[in-house]
């Protein structure tokens, strides 16, 4: 289930204390987690815009840039675009947490409408956010593939986390035990 007002989209701004402001671009991987119920039901994922490219972007990469705006010199009055390392589809994106928790998950493609009728027959899924969040995904399909920046590992030192990691971190999640290398 998206979190309403939790940024299901990934475009929200936020505002830190130092005057910095940071749009988180890429889609909050930990978004992913919606489809949680149907991993674990089968191997098939179903939504609509499975070709929609995002940047998914590792929540704690959003904390350690926040975290480094408010406690460091230099941030007041800048703005920063966060995505996470690499654009993936969110169909790439299913494909990517199947092989964290050892199974192979595919995108079953919904049309826009079939894809409002689950979301309204679910009921941990607010009704007044789907349009919102359709209307969004098509908004973002329609427009260019989003840009990877350098922004996280400019600020923190660090590399931005991959998907593949984050799934890892979270494959209990989906039904699955952390991938062994």
């Amino acid at each position: 289930m998206a979190q309403p007002g939790g940024g299901a989209l990934g475009g929200a701004g936020r505002a830190s204390a130092s005057g910095s402001r940071y749009r988180a671009r890429g889609r909050p991987q930990a978004n992913a987690l919606w489809w949680s119920e149907q991993i674990k039901a089968g191997d098939v994922v179903r939504g609509a815009y499975g070709h929609l490219k995002t940047a998914p972007i590792h929540e704690d990469d959003i904390a350690a840039v926040a975290v480094h705006a408010l406690t460091e010199d230099g941030h007041a009055g800048r703005r920063y675009t966060l995505t996470g390392p690499e654009v993936l589809t969110l169909a790439e994106q299913v494909r990517v947490i199947g092989e964290a928790i050892g199974r192979p998950l595919r995108w079953q493609e919904l049309t826009r409408e079939e894809e409002r009728a689950r979301l309204l027959a679910d009921p941990g899924f607010p009704d007044g956010f789907v349009d919102e969040l359709l209307d969004g995904y098509a908004r973002m399909a329609a427009a260019p593939a989003p840009a990877v920046t350098a922004t996280v590992p400019g600020i923190t030192g660090a590399a931005a986390t991959p998907l593949s990691r984050w799934a890892a971190e979270h494959a209990a999640g989906f039904g699955g035990g952390p991938r062994r290398e």
